[in-house]
């Protein structure tokens, strides 16, 4: 196999953290993700919107956790169970916790497997679905949570988790 030949099956792939929601299998770019935790709990916060779950402690830094069923309009009664996964996002270099029901697996995918565009979608607030993966008999949605996550009350809590922060932290140092 050739130099060029490396170069093109690089770039007909892309690395996808697979997780599910609902029985419903989705993905999102690894790139996009700087770890995953299993879930273990979060504070909640007062007069935060309906989908932050709360805050928690990330080795020592507060980070606002997003519960993603509930950001993205799927069943908001369901409970968080045991396998709940922690995926941690950095948007606008500040983490995020997003909470998924379980956490699966890396996959390649091929960018030809992948459907785009509006005529795979039924709704016009998707712009954070990428499109739609055939994986063996599976269909893989594909997300850009960066896209899902950019919000302004969202970005409006980063701020204030961060006055926390240095509030907490100059209590500290009395």
């Amino acid at each position: 196999m050739s130099n060029a030949d490396n170069e093109a099956g690089t770039t007909t792939e892309i690395k996808m953290l697979t997780f599910t929601l609902d029985d419903v299998f989705y993905g999102v770019d690894v790139h996009q993700v700087r770890e995953v935790k299993n879930f273990e709990g979060a504070t909640p916060v007062p007069y935060a919107p309906p989908y932050v779950k709360g805050v928690t402690n990330l080795r020592g830094e507060i980070i606002p956790v997003i519960d993603l069923r509930k950001r993205i309009g799927l069943d908001e009664n369901k409970k968080i169970n045991k396998d709940a996964g922690i995926m941690i996002i950095i948007q606008a270099k500040h983490p995020i916790g997003v909470i998924v029901d379980s956490v699966i697996e890396v996959l390649t995918l091929q960018k030809k497997d992948i459907e785009t565009g509006a005529e795979c979608f039924l709704n016009d607030r998707a712009d954070g679905v990428v499109g739609i993966a055939k994986h063996d008999k599976d269909l893989i949605i594909i997300l850009d949570i960066i896209k899902i996550l950019a919000n302004d009350k969202l970005e409006g809590m980063k701020e204030s988790i961060r006055g926390f922060q240095i509030q907490a932290n100059k209590q500290k140092d009395t």
